[in-house]
């Protein structure tokens, strides 16, 4: 019920253990991964909408009914995205855009989005890009097929699309009845792929890493190690853009530098070619 505040969930670590181990079996996650606390909440709310008395009794229902586990796999997964979220960081994305093109041989970028969710992000970035006059293209990895699907169709929600400005709207879609298609020339700069971010980041020399509101969710050891992944994929000078709320521990933050502390927007200066 809306308005009604849950009480928090404390996971035993014989409860922990076995949620996680349902992560990897059913979904392919590696559990150890993500935080206690996000688990918690997320497997507190559904005790509560399912009824059942425990996280023993939660789990066996998880193994025996698709429903239930297709529902908990899109809560761990948190396909949160909109087009141009948070435009303040995307001015300060065009920013710090504008200022690593003129380096020599950056004149057309690689960036990759990650984890991209059902594709918004992808788009406002490809959109970005026409709108400064910038060749390139644009990664775009998540772990879900499903997730994918709309950005590999090019089709989207128009609810979703009503949330741009009245110009990018109708300059960059074709709406038709309860759907938007995105133009095909910056479909075109997108390139969808289906992995797991904690196996390991598919790509090399990329000039922009743009990875929002994934590390609130996991240990600081995967933080780490995914930050490592980004320094490695990245070329010297390139950039991450990481979530407004990331507060990461200061001894993963070695070798990336801040371009924009409020944007939390970073160079990577700690490796080389």
């Amino acid at each position: 019920m809306r308005g009604v505040e849950l009480p928090v969930l404390r996971l035993e670590e014989n409860d922990l253990a076995s949620v996680r181990a349902w992560m990897e079996r059913s979904l392919g996650l590696r559990g150890e991964d993500y935080r206690p606390a996000f688990l918690a909440r997320r497997i507190g709310s559904r005790l509560a909408a399912t009824g059942c008395a425990d996280v023993r009794s939660y789990v066996d229902l998880l193994a025996h009914d698709p429903n239930e586990s297709g529902t908990m796999a899109s809560k761990l997964l948190v396909p949160t995205t909109e087009f141009f979220r948070n435009p303040e960081v995307f001015g300060a994305l065009r920013r710090a855009l504008a200022e690593i093109s003129r380096r020599p041989g950056w004149n057309s970028l690689r960036v990759m989005s990650a984890p991209c969710s059902t594709g918004e992000e992808a788009v406002s970035l490809a959109i970005l890009l026409e709108e400064m006059g910038l060749t390139g293209r644009i990664l775009a990895v998540d772990r879900s097929r499903r997730a994918l699907a709309s950005l590999q169709a090019g089709v989207f929600g128009a609810r979703s699309v009503g949330k741009l400005d009245l110009q990018r709207r109708a300059r960059y879609f074709r709406e038709e009845g309860d759907k938007a298609r995105v133009r095909p020339d910056i479909a075109a700069r997108i390139l969808p792929v289906c992995c797991d971010l904690t196996s390991g980041v598919p790509a090399r020399r990329v000039h922009v890493v743009v990875m929002r509101n994934l590390f609130i969710y996991m240990t600081e050891a995967a933080q780490s190690r995914l930050l490592g992944e980004a320094g490695r994929v990245l070329l010297p000078g390139g950039l991450l853009a990481l979530g407004r709320v990331e507060v990461l521990p200061r001894y993963a933050m070695r070798g990336w530098t801040p371009v924009d502390r409020d944007a939390r927007i970073f160079e990577w200066t700690g490796g080389s070619e």
